[in-house]
Formats: C-alpha cells, structure tokens, sequence
C-alpha cells in the first residue's frame, strides 16, 4: 500500500540527482535507500549487541570458544567447492 510522506527539498533535489544519472524510477531509488538504510541500521544494532557481548567476560569468552569449535568443521577431508 502506498503511504504518501513529505521530504525536504534536500532529499528531492538529491533524489532527482539520482534519477537523473541513473535513469531509474523515483520509487526504484526510494526502495534503494531506504533497503541501504535498514542493512546500516542493521548493523549497528549487531555491533551494539557483540559490544555488550564483549562486555561479560564470561559470556565472550564462551562465544570465541564456540567460534573456534566452527571453525574447525571444515577440515574434514573433502575439497572446498
């Protein structure tokens, strides 16, 4: 359902920008961006939840122990495709 929402004219002309030196359509550029922006927000909110991971001993140190474990199951013998 499409959802009418007002930008500044920043956004517009940069928007136009865009469209201009791309020749895609004003939603395709809309979606781009805001799909760019939910993969940063995204990892931010990881990186804030390893941040808190690192901050219990304990639990860090659990987690670099199951990594290690991970990381040996691709030696098992059979060629890496």
């Amino acid at each position: 359902m499409a959802v009418p929402a007002k930008i500044s004219g920043r956004s517009k002309r940069i928007i136009q920008e865009i469209i201009q030196e791309t020749g895609e359509s004003q939603i395709a550029v809309i979606e781009h961006a805001v799909l760019a922006y939910h993969r940063e927000w995204r990892m931010q909110q990881i990186n804030k939840g390893y941040a808190q991971l690192k901050e219990d001993a304990g639990a860090w140190k659990e987690e670099l122990e199951e990594r290690s474990v991970l990381e040996q199951t691709s030696e098992d013998g059979l060629d890496d495709v």
